[in-house]
């Protein structure tokens, strides 16, 4: 007797009752679909209720079979085949083939070897004789490193230690173990230390692993100091120390102190390495010692005045020293500051402040030769160019200076430029080309449309074509090699203009008014688009009533549009970095000096707060630079 329908898990119904069911459903599901609460359930029953027509064993062709079909599974399957696995390769079950190293028979399975291990695979399923033979002896693999990568076939496991990790690699890298190898590599990233860096980069190297090798360098450069004190340092072959000398990211209090450990390690086989000598030193930023350790230290090592290629390096780096006012205009890899890590700059009264992006680092660095309140400020070649402003911060003092300085954060230093042919206040610096260009401002009662030009190369000051109009408080910014004024005060109130220079042809042209007139505010560019935030315009008692709207400027359309973020902020600083605009102190809304470091993405039209000061900061004249490690990180090296 065939079995019931109950114990076959089927049932058979007539087409004219499921005909009337799965309209029944249809309804149903339509109604969970309109009422959007259900749409899953509704596609659930669909899917389970209208399945194919299966006609069952014993029934006639206006019957069908509605079945449902449930798979099962276990999460433990694969372990519990590996586990099955090791015991029969344990008790010598089924093995049908033997691996040898070092005299040492390990009884395998074919198909497991073949099915981790790409050496294997071609081995035992192509037309190599190895294939037909029961043995295989393997050249090139220790027993000991074998038999830790035959156990990760068989378990997934890889016990490594310090001691074995080199046969293991060796190992799995010969067997092609890919998996093995990539293990090997996180071990020994894990494992670096100040004992065994150089051992574990050149291991990296010999076997390709790119990452480790990475990871070592880096470990190396972050830790040089004490790196350099160990036996490890002197294991280190030209080529790594070249590389390193050459990375940014090198860490080291001085570049004579690294010129001396560079001594060190020649010194160690002089025989063999004194050749490597001048490729290590083009490496070595010798501009960038103090000029006594140059002339009384450096110059005084036989090595580096009788070798050619030193010597020349020698006298560059005393040559940048003699033209101090011309460094600018020598810049060479050697010159630039060791480091990869940018800081925003405030210049303010006396303290020239730093904030570094990376540590979230607030400090300050060398005082300026006078007090400097709110001078305009421009980057050339990191070289930060304050110039005018005020000679005091009395509030009620409308003197201006003429003074410029250029702080070096190679050095930590200050050099005082040639001065400005007209004393200003409330101007807008732009650097361009190897050049300064100061436009407009006041000085006293007296509000000026002038424009000077100072050239790095030359050391000296000339007039420019005059703006259309005087005014200041207005804001600047370089755009597609053109110089774009925005706003700022005059007698009449605070502007809406938008005016544009050409330093090519020394000519300036109107271009659309802002949306908003404003004065006291920021301009940035970004993707060749100019932003402009914050400021204010003043009421009829001469009180600032903030500007609250952010706009942006297209000049290939000549058009101004509305961002959809607002800032109430004015008297701030502003620098861009990574396609950001970042916004430093300031007055906020509620009129006092704020303390907050923001930073507003014009991609996503967001403004974030980054960080807070401990104190309250005028930011407004602010920069990004590259600051030295010593003076960007949060202690000691």
């Amino acid at each position: 007797m065939p079995p019931s329908p109950r114990k076959q898990h089927t049932a058979y119904v007539s087409r004219s009752t499921q005909a009337s069911r799965l309209r029944f459903l249809d309804n149903t599901c339509d109604s969970l679909m309109q009422s959007q609460e259900f749409p899953i359930l509704a596609e659930a029953l669909l899917s389970l209720c209208k399945s194919d027509d299966t006609p069952g064993p014993s029934t006639s062709s206006s019957e069908k079979v509605v079945s449902s079909y449930i798979p099962c599974s276990t999460e433990n399957h694969c372990c519990a085949l590996l586990h099955g696995l090791q015991e029969l390769r344990k008790s010598n079950t089924l093995c049908d083939y033997t691996l040898i190293a070092d005299d040492q028979s390990i009884p395998v399975h074919r198909v497991v070897m073949a099915a981790c291990s790409d050496y294997f695979r071609v081995m035992l399923t192509g037309f190599m004789k190895e294939s037909r033979e029961q043995v295989v002896v393997l050249k090139g693999v220790t027993a000991g490193g074998l038999k830790v990568v035959v156990d990760f076939a068989y378990t997934g496991r890889l016990e490594l230690t310090t001691d074995n990790v080199e046969e293991v690699l060796s190992a799995a890298s010969h067997l092609q173990v890919s998996v093995a190898v990539e293990l090997c590599s996180k071990y020994l990233e894990m494992a670096l230390t100040i004992y065994n860096c150089t051992d574990i980069l050149n291991l990296a190297q010999m076997y390709s692993l790119s990452s480790t090798q990475t990871k070592a360098l880096q470990y190396m450069m972050d830790n040089f100091e004490v790196v350099s004190s160990s036996e490890q340092f002197t294991k280190l072959t030209h080529k790594q120390l070249a590389t390193m000398l050459k990375d940014n990211s090198l860490k080291v209090p001085s570049e004579y102190q690294l010129f001396t450990k560079v001594l060190l390690w020649i010194d160690h086989n002089k025989a063999e390495r004194l050749k490597h000598l001048p490729k290590l030193m083009k490496n070595i930023r010798l501009p960038l010692l103090a000029g006594e350790e140059l002339v009384e230290k450096v110059s005084k090592v036989e090595m580096m005045r009788t070798n050619i290629e030193c010597s020349d390096l020698l006298t560059e780096a005393k040559d940048y020293h003699i033209v101090t006012g011309k460094q600018p205009m020598l810049q060479t890899p050697r010159t630039q500051v060791r480091s990869n890590h940018l800081s925003i700059v405030m210049s303010h009264s006396q303290n020239l402040e730093c904030y570094t992006f990376h540590n979230k680092h607030h400090g300050f660095l060398r005082d300026s030769p006078i007090p400097l309140f709110n001078p305009s400020v421009a980057v050339l070649d990191n070289f930060m160019y304050a110039c005018g402003g005020k000679y005091d911060s009395t509030e009620n003092n409308e003197i201006a200076t003429a003074r410029c300085f250029r702080y070096d954060p190679r050095f930590d230093s200050w050099y005082e430029l040639t001065s400005m042919n007209e004393a200003r206040k409330d101007f807008v610096v732009v650097a361009y080309n190897g050049k300064l260009y100061a436009v407009g401002g006041q000085d006293e009662n007296m509000v000026m449309c002038t424009v000077e030009c100072y050239t790095v190369a030359t050391e000296e000051w000339d007039m420019c074509a005059s703006i259309s109009h005087s005014c200041y408080g207005h804001a600047g910014a370089l755009c597609a090699d053109k110089i774009y004024i925005s706003g700022g005060q005059r007698f009449s109130g605070c502007a809406s203009n938008m005016s544009c220079f050409s330093p090519a042809t020394n000519v300036w042209e109107e271009k659309a008014a802002m949306l908003n007139g404003r004065c006291n505010h920021v301009m940035m560019e970004v993707q060749k688009k100019l932003y402009v935030i914050g400021g204010n315009i003043e009421d009829s008692y001469g009180f600032p009533v903030p500007i609250i709207a952010m706009e942006y400027y297209d000049p290939d359309t000549d058009q101004w549009s509305n961002c959809k973020t607002t800032c109430n902020i004015r008297e701030a600083g502003a620098s861009t970095l990574n396609n950001k605009i970042y916004i430093v102190g300031g007055i906020n809304g509620e009129h006092y000096y704020s303390d907050l470091l923001q930073d507003y993405d014009p991609a996503k039209d967001t403004m974030t707060i980054v960080d807070r000061f401990p104190t309250r900061v005028y930011g407004r004249a602010c920069c990004i630079l590259t600051l030295p490690h010593f003076l960007s990180a949060t202690g000691p090296i």
